[in-house]
C-alpha cells in the first residue's frame, strides 16, 4: 500500500463543505458531529476558506460560525437563499460524479486522514478516536481509521482490538476486519481477526455482523457505500464466529466474558483449557516461540493467571505444577515434552 499523502484537490474540499452544510444546517448537531466538524476545520486552512466562501452564499449559517471561531474569523452570514444552497449542494456532487465517471459517494472529512494505530508484540495500547469512541488494541494488533461525515469506519487489519463506542445514530461505526463488517451505534466489543477468521465478543448493546461486498476488510473496503449480505445480529452476552458467514454464536457467561477478555487488564486467564491452545494463546505476547515436542502433553488442562508477556513464569509453572519438562534451547526457542 502506498504511503504517499494523496492531498485534497479544491472540488473535493467543496464537496466535503458541502456535505457538512448539509448534515448541520437545520439539525441539531450531536457532541460528535460537533468535534468531527472542528476537526475538519482545524485540519486545513483551505477547509476554513472554504466554509468562509459559501457562507457568501448561504445562509443560516450561524452554527457554522460558532465553531469555526476558535480557529478562523467570524463567519459572514447573509439573508436566506435555501433553494440556491440546495442547488449549489446539487450541482457540486453532479460535477464530481461527471469528473470521476464512477458511481461518486462523497469524500468525507477524514477522508484524506488515515491514521493508523498499532502495537508490538506483548504491548497493549488505548486510543480515544476523534468522535469520542475508545479502542484498545492487544497485541501485535494495527487498525486505521477512517472518519468521514456520514459514516466512521475502522479497519482491523491485523490482531485484536477492543471498542466503546460513542453513540451517534447518524454515524454507523463499521469495523471491517477480513471479509467481514461489525455494525454499531452506541455499543462495546472485541473483534479479533484469525487470518480470515473473525471472533467477536459483545460486552454491551447489539452489533450487526455482514459480509463484505469486496470480501476482504482491507483498504479497498472503504470504496463500499455499505454492506451487502447481513449474517446476524450479535447481543451482550454472546460471543460469535464468522468467515462470510456464521459459524457460530454462543451465549457467554459474564465471568467466561471477564475472563476472556482479562487481556485488557494485562493478565491472561485460563480454566481448564489443553495446552495446545494455552501455547497458541500466550504465542500472541511472546517472541519467543514455545514447541510441543511431545504430542502426549497436548491435552494436559491448565488453569490459572499470567501477567501478559511473563512467559517464563507460565513455564515455570508448567514445570512445577503441570509435570510438563521445558528444554529451553535458547533465549527464542522452547520446547515442552512430558518429564
Amino acid at each position: 500500500m502506498s504511503k504517499v499523502a494523496q492531498f485534497p484537490n479544491a472540488r473535493q474540499i467543496e464537496v466535503e463543505a458541502c456535505a457538512w452544510i448539509a448534515q448541520l444546517d437545520g439539525n441539531t448537531p450531536s457532541q460528535e458531529d460537533l468535534t468531527a466538524f472542528r476537526e475538519w476545520i482545524s485540519r486545513s486552512p483551505r477547509h476554513a476558506r472554504e466554509i468562509k466562501r459559501l457562507s457568501a452564499l448561504w445562509s443560516d449559517l450561524n452554527i457554522m460560525t460558532e465553531l469555526a471561531v476558535p480557529v478562523k474569523d467570524n463567519l459572514k452570514t447573509v439573508s436566506d437563499k435555501l433553494l440556491l444552497r440546495g442547488a449549489v449542494c446539487a450541482l457540486v456532487v453532479v460535477l464530481s460524479i461527471a469528473e470521476t465517471v464512477f458511481y461518486f459517494r462523497p469524500q468525507t472529512p477524514a477522508a484524506a486522514l488515515n491514521v493508523l494505530y498499532s502495537t508490538r508484540i506483548g504491548e497493549q495500547k488505548p486510543a480515544t478516536l476523534a468522535d469520542g469512541s475508545k479502542v484498545l488494541l492487544n497485541t501485535d494488533s494495527r487498525i486505521q481509521v477512517d472518519y468521514g461525515a456520514q459514516q466512521r469506519e475502522v479497519h482491523l487489519l491485523q490482531g485484536e482490538a477492543y471498542f466503546e463506542v460513542a453513540h451517534n445514530a447518524k454515524r454507523p461505526f463499521l469495523v471491517y476486519a477480513g471479509a467481514n463488517i461489525v455494525r454499531a451505534v452506541g455499543t462495546a466489543f472485541t473483534v479479533y481477526l484469525k487470518k480470515q477468521d473473525v471472533e467477536v465478543v459483545v460486552t454491551e448493546g447489539t452489533v450487526e455482523v455482514s459480509a463484505a461486498a469486496n470480501g476482504n476488510g482491507g483498504p479497498a473496503a472503504k470504496n463500499l457505500i455499505k454492506p451487502t449480505t447481513k449474517l446476524a445480529d450479535i447481543k451482550a452476552g454472546q460471543r460469535a464466529a464468522f468467515n462470510q458467514e456464521v459459524e457460530s454464536i454462543h451465549s457467554v457467561m459474564p465471568l467466561e466474558i471477564k475472563r476472556k477478555l482479562s487481556w485488557r487488564e494485562g493478565v491472561l486467564s485460563f480454566s481448564g483449557e489443553p495446552l495446545d491452545q494455552v501455547v497458541a494463546e500466550v504465542s500472541r505476547y511472546t517472541p519467543v516461540t514455545i514447541v510441543i515436542s511431545d504430542p502426549a502433553i497436548s491435552n494436559i488442562r491448565i488453569g490459572g493467571y499470567f501477567k501478559v508477556g511473563e512467559t517464563e513464569a507460565l513455564l515455570e509453572a508448567l514445570e512445577t505444577s503441570f509435570g510438563v519438562r521445558v528444554n529451553r534451547v535458547n533465549d527464542k526457542l522452547v520446547y515442552l515434552a512430558a518429564k
